[in-house]
């Protein structure tokens, strides 16, 4: 694959990477050494040289009354790619949103990594009314840090919403807003001995479900279905009703 080739694949078109591989083998240049180079018009050279510009390939700068131009290290193609790469990783999740939303199937978000797995916990502050949470404290502060976990809650707490939390026996840890108090807004409860789990599960009046891995996978999953939230929400009220209560200012 020449290098003409591998620019085009880089997004360039086949006249700008020509342009951009004439400066960048000529260095600081002129206008019209670019021209021949690159074996493109002068007239037309301008505008392929303003893309590459825009796009911070090439530096500009006036000397001896002429516009010098020269190509920025070749590395700044890796940062390009780099930054497109994170763009896409980072709206993964909306756009799975949108593939899956038909009327007659589930809206299916994934969420990858600690940053993306924070923003799918702040479901929390959507709700309208209630939300509940099956909390394995200790994986998932692990997961997204204390900070973001007492930040929801808050949010949670600002927008009204009334929360309900199971923590996971062997592996609940209190963290700041984490108590059962009115002031928190929040109703707290610890699991049966025998319920072990690393996982995570959100339940939300916006009809959604949310499954939240520990740092050993470290994903999370948003489903928003209606049957699937029922479901859950039934699974969630018979371990509630086995599950053991605390007292005011504990969790």
């Amino acid at each position: 694959m020449n290098n003409t080739t591998v620019l085009k694949e880089l997004g360039l078109s086949d006249k700008e990477a020509k342009t951009y591989l004439a400066i960048l083998e000529l260095g600081s240049t002129t206008i019209k050494p670019i021209a021949d180079r690159a074996g493109i018009q002068r007239t037309s050279v301008y505008n392929f040289i303003d893309r590459l510009v825009e796009r911070g390939l090439v530096t500009q700068a006036q000397g001896r009354g002429r516009m010098h131009y020269q190509a920025v290290s070749p590395s700044h193609l890796l940062e390009i790619q780099r930054h497109r790469l994170h763009l896409i990783e980072e709206n993964i999740p909306n756009f799975l949103s949108l593939y899956n939303a038909t009327p007659h199937k589930p809206r299916i978000q994934y969420f990858e990594g600690a940053t993306q797995m924070r923003q799918a916990l702040y479901e929390e502050a959507h709700c309208k009314h209630r939300t509940a949470f099956l909390l394995p404290t200790k994986d998932l502060m692990e997961m997204i840090g204390v900070e973001t976990m007492a930040d929801v809650n808050t949010k949670r707490v600002a927008a009204g919403v009334i929360g309900r939390s199971l923590r996971v026996r062997d592996k609940a840890m209190p963290f700041p807003t984490s108590a059962q108090s009115t002031k928190n807004m929040l109703t707290v409860r610890i699991t049966p001995p025998q319920y072990k789990s690393s996982m995570g599960i959100g339940l939300y009046d916006t009809g959604k479900v949310g499954f939240f891995s520990s740092k050993n996978e470290g994903f999370a999953i948003m489903i928003e279905s209606q049957e699937l939230y029922e479901v859950m929400s039934t699974f969630y009220e018979m371990l509630w009703d086995m599950s053991e209560p605390i007292k005011a200012g504990q969790g």
